[in-house]
């Protein structure tokens, strides 16, 4: 008879999402436990997946408790401050702490109530571990008619056809507690729905689940390949592994672009060139230094990329050729990407991403995708704002209108991870069904409903793992997984303080540019204003200059050619005997007089009358400007002016 979890499993999850919910609100209460038991400050969603990994022994990747975290922290109990996301109201508290160990006691006593009961028989279980083995495989067989017979109260049937001696012997002892014993009858209803509830958790049944990525190819961006090279912090490089390992078991392949190659060289060789230097920068730069890695290291590392990219999984492939008919508009789609980026600090960084874009276009060719399980190639990336770009830009063509050519690690992680099976927990069986049972079984109102659901499901006939995962991972039960800007929630992520204190100075860089943009703008607005304001002064100066120079160079030329005449006029006299009257000698008098002190001038000073002309002038121009400023209310010194 084959094993009904299948069915259990797709009725609990279809309940759930009848009622507005679905599959990541079963992580809910566990990463709310840790959250109150621990209290992590700061909250990051590397710590508590390993909380939750200690705890519960549950492997959850960080994408996915991130997105469980970015839930919670809608309540406003979780908080961003200074771009650090802190617990900061009183989360609501699931009360699994009491129900797990009230839980435990019961499972433990229906366990040893069968080693007791089995002491009767022809094979009696001395271990403990066989008991539960026991318990569980007929669980697998029977659990159904067993809630059936929980919640309505119907007799449990005997066994027909062949079953293993173990099975048989089970049958038996429940039957014996139903009809014998009310309260271990109860606890075995624990032990029973507590086995329900982790199958719906863990989903043992999707391993046989088809392989749905098997003819997708996903291509990594260089922001992801440079941590999976080790060349940034481990958390980083664990999550970069652990989703080429989700893919891998959904049979999806991970591979390199012969051009992202030739980039990631480059820049590993251009980290190797400054590592050394105060102008170094960057994660590798930064990484390098910490760990101690030398600049002879990187660079032996570069030359054998493609060999360590292969040993992790990421194969190279050749970067397709253009072709026309599936050629995008690059220098439309360039717009759209620097619409989102403002600021490429390598050139060639921008080049590279539209032909990454490009080569997806050209494998995708005209072929619809309305799933990603039939997209035929993804470009995956880190950088929201590029995954954005190229999904605004996807909008106008057909081939990629439902699913992107782009998708954020963040994204693909977590809808990987609902089509892939969780790893199976290395904690006791019994303690995994206590914790289950005190995270998902709700009130035996809500049991009734997963009883219904289930009746509906058997009539339907045939339920696969396929129904299973469907439902599970179905982008229209959880639309935030496909919404390419969650990077905004970057802080809820594992990092180093250098990370922390690198992203928040460039945070503050951008604001301090804009201030000094707009400072910039106010500064040459002011210009513009005084360059004016310079010009009417220079106007205003250089009139009243020119009139003032006019009036005083016409005032010494009519005066030097005055004193000019009377230097005649008193060598006529010195050299002219003539007889004039009283007040024309006294005039010839006075000539002569100022002739003996030109003359004196000229022999002791060098005077001549081109030197008194332009003295006289200078004298003349400095005179006429003073009266001139002060009779228009203005200061000489205001325009330059002496």
């Amino acid at each position: 008879m084959a094993s009904t979890s299948t069915l259990t499993s797709l009725a609990i999850l279809s309940v759930y999402v009848n009622q507005g919910s679905n599959y990541l609100e079963y992580l809910r209460p566990f990463v709310l436990h840790v959250l109150i038991e621990h209290r992590p400050d700061p909250v990051k969603s590397d710590e508590v997946s390993r909380l939750l990994r200690e705890q519960y022994g549950l492997q959850i990747p960080f994408q996915t408790v991130e997105t469980v975290l970015k839930r919670i922290s809608r309540d406003n109990t979780i908080t961003k401050e200074n771009h650090i996301y802190r617990i900061s109201g009183e989360l609501p508290d699931p009360r699994i702490a009491a129900k797990i160990d009230r839980a435990k006691i019961q499972i433990d006593s229906v366990v040893t109530e069968l080693m007791n009961y089995s002491q009767a028989g022809r094979k009696p279980f001395t271990r403990f571990d066989d008991a539960v083995e026991a318990i569980l495989k007929f669980l697998a067989q029977f659990d159904v008619t067993c809630l059936r017979a929980a919640l309505r109260e119907t007799a449990i049937p005997k066994l027909d056809g062949n079953h293993t001696s173990d099975t048989v012997q089970v049958s038996e002892f429940v039957q014996h507690l139903q009809r014998s014993s009310s309260a271990l009858f109860q606890d075995f209803s624990v032990l029973m729905q507590g086995n329900m509830a982790a199958n719906a958790l863990l989903c043992p049944d999707l391993h046989d689940a088809p392989p749905t990525f098997e003819k997708v190819e996903f291509y990594f961006d260089t922001p992801l390949l440079i941590p999976l090279l080790g060349l940034e912090d481990d958390s980083r490089h664990a999550a970069v592994r652990e989703l080429i390992d989700l893919l891998s078991r959904l049979g999806g392949k991970s591979l390199v672009f012969s051009h992202t190659m030739n980039e990631l060289q480059g820049v590993i060789v251009s980290a190797a060139h400054y590592l050394n230097s105060p102008d170094g920068r960057g994660p590798i730069v930064r990484e390098a230094r910490i760990r101690g890695t030398e600049k002879a290291e990187l660079l032996l590392l570069s030359e054998k990329i493609e060999e360590e990219l292969a040993s992790l999984g990421v194969h190279a492939e050749d970067t397709p050729r253009h072709e026309q008919d599936y050629q995008i508009d690059e220098s439309e789609f360039e717009d759209v990407l620097l619409d989102e980026i403002t600021h490429y600090n390598n050139p060639n960084a921008l080049k590279n991403d539209i032909e990454s874009v490009r080569s997806i276009y050209t494998l995708r060719g005209l072929r619809s995708a309305p799933t990603l399980e039939k997209a035929t190639a993804v470009l995956v990336t880190s950088n929201s704002a590029f995954a954005k770009a190229a999904w605004r830009y996807g909008k106008q063509f057909g081939p990629s209108r439902d699913v992107s050519v782009v998708m954020t690690d963040f994204s693909l992680a977590n809808l990987a991870w609902l089509k892939a099976p969780m790893n199976a927990p290395e904690i006791p069986k019994t303690q995994l069904m206590a914790f289950s049972y005190a995270a998902l079984i709700p009130s035996g109102r809500v049991l009734a409903k997963f009883m219904d659901q289930i009746d509906k499901l058997e009539s339907k006939g045939t339920i696969t793992p396929r129904d299973h995962q469907l439902l599970r991972s179905s982008p229209l039960v959880i639309p935030e997984l496909m919404n390419l800007t969650l990077g905004e929630d970057a802080a809820l992520t594992g990092e180093t303080v250098m990370q922390t204190l690198n992203r928040v100075s460039q945070e503050i860089r951008k604001e301090e540019q804009a201030k000094t943009i707009e400072e910039q703008k106010a500064h040459r607005a002011t210009r513009a204003s005084l360059s004016e304001q310079e010009i009417q002064n220079k106007t205003i100066r250089n009139n009243v200059q020119r009139r003032c120079f006019r009036r005083a160079t016409v005032i010494a030329r009519a005066v030097t050619f005055l004193v000019v005449l009377v230097f005649l006029a008193g060598l006529y006299v010195e050299t002219v005997e003539a007889s004039f009257d009283l007040t024309i000698s006294r005039v010839f008098t006075i000539c002569s007089v100022i002739y003996l002190f030109l003359s004196a001038g000229n022999m002791l000073f060098g005077l001549s009358f081109l030197i008194f002309h332009n003295k006289l002038q200078k004298h003349l121009f400095n005179w006429l400007l003073q009266r001139e400023a002060k009779s228009i209310g203005i200061t000489l010194s205001n325009f330059g002016i002496e």
